[in-house]
């Protein structure tokens, strides 16, 4: 098992990363949940079904990790950048083919964050890799229904917050 969960700490980590800064809002919670994430698989590795695309289950144990920790204190501060190199580490992690300049990356960054967390974490899901609306759905135990009204409210909040 060590040799193949290395394999899949070097293949996904970076996109681990992005979902949980994305997810976190700054680097310290960010980090933390990357490393409770990867703690999580590697404790429950023998229950991955490998029928399911490891990265779905990895990026299911982030979101609900995210989720349940919440009360211990990930996501509760809102600053956005503890210092200059947070904000550096957040602007290299823009993927090139971004059309945006990175201020208008962080304006749109700034009107994410400010999503509810239910929101904010349906969105994320579905530009973070282009998951279906079912499997967001299979990754939050929700029904596909709730997430299509999740998407659609947060896409609404935005191009409203983008047009003032």
């Amino acid at each position: 098992m060590n040799r193949i969960f290395e394999e899949y700490v070097e293949s996904y980590s970076e996109d681990l990363s992005r979902l949980c800064l994305s997810l976190c809002l700054n680097t310290q919670d960010a980090e933390d949940l990357f490393q409770d994430t990867w703690l999580k698989a590697i404790k429950n590795y023998s229950k991955y079904n490998s029928s399911y695309p490891f990265d779905k289950w990895l990026y299911s144990i982030c979101v609900n990790t995210f989720k349940n920790t919440l009360k211990l204190g990930y996501n509760k501060n809102k600053a956005i950048f503890n210092t200059l190199e947070d904000k550096e580490f957040y602007i290299n992690s823009i993927p090139d083919n971004s059309t945006l300049t990175p201020e208008a990356y962080l304006e749109l960054r700034k009107i994410i964050s400010d999503l509810p967390k239910k929101l904010r974490t349906v969105l994320i899901l579905k530009s973070f890799k282009d998951y279906s609306l079912k499997e967001i759905a299979e990754m939050l135990n929700i029904p596909e229904g709730t997430v299509k009204s999740r998407l659609h409210n947060a896409k609404s909040i935005i191009k409203r917050r983008l047009g003032e």
